[in-house]
């Protein structure tokens, strides 16, 4: 230690100030000397000015941190005998940081006391999720890349990195935010997956230990908030209330702030989305519209009615007449026209292009959409929360058809709207405001849902939503539409639950799938009649429009598709236990159970591409429906993986069905290959394995040996060459590769060359989605 001058306790004795390798290793710090030089602290000059913070930033284990910063105290002259920590019962005037120089300078004047005894901390759990940076750390650290930057000294680059950051545009700024708030949203998703864990519980119970015994060394006094700030520090609570400072996650609605507080930060997040879209789509050169720079009044309408067409049936958003309202309101105005009018009618119609795709072409369909978000921003979107409400959910839809993430900030913060400035279920059901609130918010659940169980996300929906929303005021007299918005949202919502409790083979147990097929019969048996497929396809079907009659089709696809949920982790275990002779058996559940449960979802699976070959041919069919290319693609993994099963059970007997409603599938997909990167990327991984599975199938029953002419009689089977036998060394690659689609459709574990989209890694490590940016 260097000895301090009595006479000046706050001030570094004028000596020669050692090398920062020679400090370090004589304190027995060595191993930081790596991580201190490359985060700018290259001399012990700039270590002198380091902060708390810094040292937790750098990982610096806390008996170590307090050796350096009694080292720095010594060298600046501060006995030994004060304390490192802030005295919390003075008078004086409290320090304006955190930093260990701040902390440690006191005044000469300040009476000395005795050292303060060592308070033990628990120890922190190496086994959960990290944290992640803030939205101004973040920066700070790419401002240090910056070679001008990073040549200053440490007190200057700080002063730099602040500066830097109060001058930043609020749109930049709400980049860094974005940023943040997304790994924010995923650390805590991380946490939640992680507290089901042994670990945690293991954790949990040695806190809880520790917790007792330190209140028994001090004689029953409290130390709750000891183990509480522990516990935040490790990352053990959800995110408080955003600053500017620090990234604004989804709120759980679980949280203690108010309504208000959650609907700011939910926005906040949802607006930083909207700039990142909006940057990419400008960045391109597109010009975006206005007052003065106006689309064709008519190609703008056939494009709005477009949309109301293609999902009005389906989910409610907007109804035309409200189309026309805001198109004389913009073409013909009587007043100046509010900013969320413009944002109103420019999105809709980039929607709406989606659907007609004759009517704008991309470059146009992006500059609208690009023009709605400029129009969209906090001071619009508390003028009228109800149209708010609506445009976040006509945006989150846009996204969703686009592929970027920001569907699901969209959706949220949508739901907390709902769920702060929602009227009373007590109030009228004739209240045509107050019904179209109930209504946007319903849509919202579904797709929140659709998210869920499509994408893996966690659902922000919670018991009381579906009692608001997923119940008719007024059954007696409920339109179709409204039946049909009704049951589209409860199937989804069982989806949703599906994913969640299955989203791991060890968790299909009977228990689990009993509950959830009681579910799945319940919602079945509750369908209204005039919805159920039967009551259709009678010889006197209710009148239905073209539009209620594809929607009714696609609420029975979408109950299918649950079912497929419900049984892929029992198919991929059956198709691993045939492949290693059922050393990978570990399920509750007998061989036998398992069978009867591969049928069923074969024959869902075959059901599904009969509704959908019903809608191709309806008139509604749009070549880039998400729900159509989804379910179709997924149709064909079940009926490819039920193929592929029969075949390694040596059993020819319904393969030709199964390939053959497969076929009908991939014919489904092909219509939307030249307009849906999506669905050419499916055909792409599809189509090798049909070919092959239909090769092998022709090849296991044998060719006839006479003329070709025999083929186009009845074949005789002594005509026929012995069956070729399936090796489980050929099975084995095209059923591994059914296996990883069947439980990862949405390309998670799927390298993709040359992709430089924005990847998010979800809880196993893996990329979250391959084509979502």
């Amino acid at each position: 230690m260097f000895s301090p001058c009595a006479d000046t306790p706050s001030s570094p004795l004028n000596v020669t100030p050692p090398s920062l390798a020679e400090a370090l290793e004589r304190l027995g710090l060595s191993e930081y000397l790596g991580t201190l030089t490359d985060n700018g602290f290259s001399t012990w000059e700039t270590v002198l000015d380091i902060t708390e913070d810094d040292l937790t930033a750098l990982n610096f284990k806390l008996g170590h941190r307090r050796t350096l910063q009694r080292e720095i105290a010594s060298f600046r002259g501060i006995p030994s005998s004060l304390s490192l920590e802030t005295d919390g019962t003075s008078t004086g005037p409290s320090s304006l940081s955190t930093s260990a120089l701040e902390t440690l300078s006191r005044s000469t004047s300040a009476p000395s006391r005795e050292k303060r005894r060592y308070r033990r901390h628990p120890r922190p759990d190496n086994n959960a999720p990290k944290k992640p940076k803030t939205a101004y750390v973040n920066f700070a650290d790419h401002l240090r890349t910056d070679p001008a930057i990073s040549s200053l000294s440490f007190v200057d680059i700080a002063k730099e990195v602040g500066r830097r950051w109060q001058h930043l545009p609020a749109d930049k700024k709400r980049m860094w935010e974005s940023q943040a708030a997304r790994a924010m949203q995923e650390y805590e998703a991380q946490m939640d997956e992680y507290k089901k864990t042994d670990l945690w519980r293991k954790y949990h119970a040695y806190l809880e230990e520790f917790k007792a015994q330190q209140a028994q060394a001090k004689n029953g006094k409290r130390v709750n908030g000891m183990v509480a700030n522990s516990l935040a520090r490790n990352g053990y609570s959800r995110a408080s209330s955003s600053s500017s400072d620090s990234p604004v996650s989804i709120p759980s609605s679980g949280s203690t702030r108010t309504e208000a507080e959650l609907c700011h930060g939910s926005l906040t997040l949802a607006l930083s989305e909207l700039v990142s879209l909006r940057g990419e789509i400008l960045g391109q050169g597109v010009r975006p519209y206005d007052e003065q720079h106006l689309p064709a009044e008519e190609l703008t309408r056939r494009a709005m009615y477009a949309f109301v067409r293609g999902t009005g049936s389906l989910l409610y958003m907007w109804t035309y007449t409200q189309v026309d309202e805001i198109l004389d309101r913009i073409y013909r105005p009587e007043k100046p026209v509010d900013a969320m009018t413009f944002a109103e009618c420019f999105t809709v119609a980039a929607m709406g292009a989606h659907y007609d795709l004759d009517c704008f072409p991309d470059r146009i369909r992006r500059a609208l959409y690009a023009s709605g978000t400029l129009h969209f921003h906090e001071k619009t979107a508390r003028i009228d929360y109800l149209r708010t409400m609506r445009l976040l959910l006509s945006m989150s839809f846009y996204a969703l058809l686009e592929k970027h993430m920001s569907a699901r900030y969209l959706v949220a913060a949508g739901l907390q709207i709902a769920r702060w400035k929602c009227p009373p279920p007590q109030q009228s059901a004739l209240d045509t405001a107050n019904e179209s609130w109930r209504r946007i918010f319903r849509s919202l659940i579904f797709m929140d849902s659709w998210l869920s169980y499509t994408l893996g996300y966690v659902s922000e929906v919670v018991p009381d939503d579906i009692a608001v929303a997923c119940t008719s005021r007024q059954p007696d007299i409920a339109t179709m539409d409204e039946l049909i918005h009704i049951q589209t949202s409860k199937i989804g919502l069982i989806a949703a639950e599906i994913a969640k409790t299955l989203v791991s083979a060890e968790l299909a147990t009977r228990e689990n799938i009993d509950m959830l097929n009681r579910k799945l019969e319940v919602w079945r048996m509750e369908v209204p009649t005039m919805l159920q497929i039967s009551v259709m396809t009678s010889d006197n079907p209710p009148e239905l429009t073209l539009y209620q009659r594809r929607a009714i089709l696609m609420v029975h696809i979408m109950y299918l598709g649950a079912v497929l949920l419900l049984h892929r982790q029992l198919l991929i275990a059956a198709a691993q236990t045939q492949l290693t002779d059922g050393a990978l058996w570990n399920f509750d559940l007998s061989v036998d159970e398992v069978a009867r449960y591969r049928n069923e979802c074969a024959m869902a699976a075959q059901q599904m591409a009969r509704i959908l070959s019903l809608i191709s041919f309806d008139g509604t069919f749009t070549r880039r429906c998400w729900l159509i290319i989804y379910w179709a693609f997924t149709a064909c993994i079940v009926l490819l993986f039920a193929a592929a099963t029969r075949l390694l059970d040596g059993q020819p007997d319904g393969v030709d069905e199964d390939l053959t409603y497969a076929k009908g599938c991939l014919d489904m997909l092909e219509p939307c290959r030249n307009y849906e990167p999506v669905a050419e990327r499916y055909l792409e991984i599809l189509w090798p394995l049909y070919d092959s599975l239909r090769d092998i199938h022709q090849r296991m029953l044998g060719r006839a040996k006479t003329s070709i002419f025999s083929l186009l009689q009845s074949t005789n089977p002594a005509q026929l060459s012995p069956p070729i036998p399936v090796s489980k060394e050929e099975m084995g690659p095209i059923s591994e590769k059914l296996s990883v689609l069947l439980a990862d459709p949405f390309g998670r574990k799927q390298a993709m060359p040359g992709d430089t989209r924005r990847r998010i890694l979800s809880t196993d490590g893996s990329s979250l989605v391959f084509w979502f940016r």
